[in-house]
Parts: C-alpha cells; sequence; structure tokens
C-alpha cells in the first residue's frame, strides 16, 4: 500500500480524488488549510458521496485529515509516495513551498499530481522538478462534484475518468479509472474547446433566459437546438485541428452534452457565469473555440451570440474589466461587428 497525500480537501479532493482510493481500500491523508474544514473531517469520521438515482451512495471513512501547517503534515509530507494536489492553480506556489519538506533522497520516489483544470498547470511547481526523485505530472478532473450545504457530503456525477500524463509521470498508476495518456496537452486544450465552451453556453444563454438551475437551462429547447449548431462546427474544426478522428471528437462532445443535460446534477446558472472577464480571454472557453473555427475556415453564428450574450452579462454585473473590443481583438473585424450587433439586440429586447 502507497502512502497516499490529498493537498486540497474540497469538492474535488474529498469528493473526486478519494473516490478512486476509497474504492481501491486505500487510506490517505487530506492536507488543507481550512482550520474548519479539517475539524469536520476529524469529528465526523466520515462523509457521504451520493451520485443522484444513477449509483448508490458511498459512505467514505479511509482517511485522517490535518491542517497543512502542522507539524503533522510535515511528517507526512516526507513519508509520503504519491500526492495528488487540488487547490485551484492561484494556491499551488503556496503548496510548491511546502512540498519542499519532501527534499532530495533518491531511495525515496514520490510522484506529485496536479487535478487542477488548465494548461501547463505543473509549471507553478517548476522549482521541484530538479529534484530526480520527484516525478511530477498533470490529470484533468471531467467530473462535476457539488458540496452538499452544511454537510462533509457530496454530490458527484458518476464518472470513474482521471486521465493523466503518463510521458511525465514516467510509469502508469494502478488504480482503476487512473487512465494513462500520452498527450494531455492535447487532451486538455480540447476539452476548453468543448466542454468549457459548451458550458459557457449553457450558463450564458441560460441567464439570459432567466434560469436559475443549470441543467433545466441545458436541456432548454432553444438552448440545447444553438449547442448541438455549434458542437456541430466545432467538432469539424478540432478534429482537422488536432488530426483525430470525427467520430472520436463527437463522443467527447456527446459526453459534454450529456453531463450538462443531467438534471441529477443539481448545479446553478449563477456558479457557471461568475468571472466573465476571465472567461471571455484569448486562450479561454468562448474566444479560443472561435480562433480554431476561424483557421478552419468556419463560422457559427451562434458561438459569436454567446459571446455577445456573456458581454451582457459582464455589463449588467459590471464585472467586465476592458472595453467591449478588448475582448474581441482576437476575431476578424467581421465578426467583432456580428457580436456587437447581437449584444445591441440583446441590450434592446
Amino acid at each position: 500500500m502507497n502512502n497516499v497525500v490529498i493537498i486540497g480537501a474540497g469538492q474535488t479532493g474529498r469528493g473526486f480524488l478519494n473516490k478512486f482510493f476509497y474504492l481501491n481500500d486505500q487510506f490517505v491523508t487530506f492536507l488543507d488549510k481550512d482550520e474548519d474544514l479539517i475539524n469536520q473531517l476529524q469529528e465526523k469520521k466520515s462523509y457521504q458521496i451520493s451520485f443522484g438515482e444513477e449509483h448508490a451512495p458511498l459512505i467514505v471513512d479511509n482517511y485522517e485529515a490535518y491542517s497543512i501547517f502542522s507539524n503533522q503534515a510535515k511528517q507526512i509530507i516526507r513519508s509520503a509516495d504519491l500526492i495528488f494536489v487540488s487547490v485551484g492553480r492561484p494556491n499551488l506556489k503556496d503548496v510548491k513551498e511546502i512540498l519542499k519538506e519532501i527534499g532530495n533522497d533518491p531511495s525515496k520516489q514520490v510522484d506529485i499530481i496536479t487535478a487542477e483544470n488548465g494548461i501547463n498547470v505543473s509549471s507553478e511547481l517548476e522549482d521541484l522538478k530538479g529534484n530526480d526523485n520527484i516525478h511530477i505530472a498533470e490529470s484533468i478532473v471531467f467530473c462535476t462534484t457539488l458540496s452538499v450545504e452544511g454537510s462533509l457530503d457530496i454530490f458527484s456525477e458518476d464518472l470513474n475518468y482521471l486521465p493523466y500524463d503518463v510521458v511525465a509521470l514516467g510509469h502508469t498508476l494502478n488504480y482503476q479509472g487512473m487512465e494513462p495518456v500520452q498527450d494531455l496537452d492535447v487532451l486538455m486544450t480540447r476539452k476548453i474547446l468543448t466542454y468549457n465552451c459548451i458550458s459557457a453556453c449553457v450558463a450564458y444563454l441560460g441567464s439570459y433566459k432567466g434560469y436559475t438551475d443549470y441543467a433545466e437551462a441545458a436541456n432548454d429547447p432553444e438552448i440545447y437546438g444553438k449547442i448541438q449548431t455549434i458542437r456541430s462546427a466545432l467538432d469539424q474544426s478540432i478534429a482537422k485541428e488536432f488530426h483525430i478522428s470525427l467520430e472520436e471528437q463527437h463522443d467527447f462532445s456527446d459526453m459534454a452534452i450529456k453531463k450538462f443535460t443531467n438534471r441529477n446534477i443539481k448545479d446553478t446558472v449563477e456558479r457557471n457565469v461568475r468571472d466573465v472577464d476571465r472567461k471571455l480571454g484569448s486562450n479561454e472557453r468562448l474566444i479560443a473555440p472561435l480562433i480554431v473555427l476561424y483557421k478552419n475556415n468556419t463560422c457559427s453564428p451562434e458561438l459569436l451570440s454567446v459571446v455577445a450574450a456573456a458581454l451582457y452579462y459582464g455589463e449588467k454585473t459590471k464585472t467586465l474589466k476592458k472595453d467591449l473590443r478588448s475582448y474581441l481583438e482576437n476575431l476578424p473585424e467581421e465578426w467583432q461587428n456580428k457580436v456587437l450587433c447581437y449584444l445591441e439586440e440583446l441590450t434592446r429586447s
């Protein structure tokens, strides 16, 4: 049995990552900076992961938990064989300092795997890569996990799939559902262009139409129809861009649509429209797919209308940090003008 540590006992850490270890009869140690959360985990001794009607709930009790600032945490990190990190990318620099406790003993081999969705996330741990005994890789989290208010319990999508960069890690992991991937960067980019894009379409169109429940917005006939049209154009261009079969990309986008229309996942539109300024970035979920479409001589008026809905939300909530044209500067001028026309129509309606 390995000494497994999960840094970050939030929704992903305890609701998704630990599920793999629980199902494999593997004990884990949670480390987190949230003292209240650690106290609850220590006192309650267990929590529940539920899956709606798709799967019987799990009562999870295969753990201990400590503050990441404690003396116990230092000792635990020094003895760890496998460390998963799920704290949010902005917090990785702080985690890096704590991980220096591992040291540089060549007889002690340690795997560190980030579970932070984003491109080149592990670069935040660059200073640790000089140690030959430390193997750092990234993984991608496709699973939605939601905390149950006032409880340690988690509602989770019923998904047992965690792809990780086997090339960077240098070997495979022997846990069912943890899938070795040779080209993780490509998979991450496809996720942003597909999953994140479709998610944004549901969120901003749903917000404009006054939905609060995310799955209800995704199942709205007009929104669902737009998503299918956008998805069709994207699948063609993404398949060409990354030299994969159209069938493979179609299956990928189909999984995304099934995820977002799943009424068992009780998510909110409000949670998914947050941080609109970032989500309108040139490498993000709305503009980046449009750039791929343009490179492949394809246009999606429907996706341009979603960008307009995102700008409308940003203006309405006063959360945009730049002028409107600045968000569109990487698009051809004709497309910029279409977005602004759509925005004007939304504002008038």
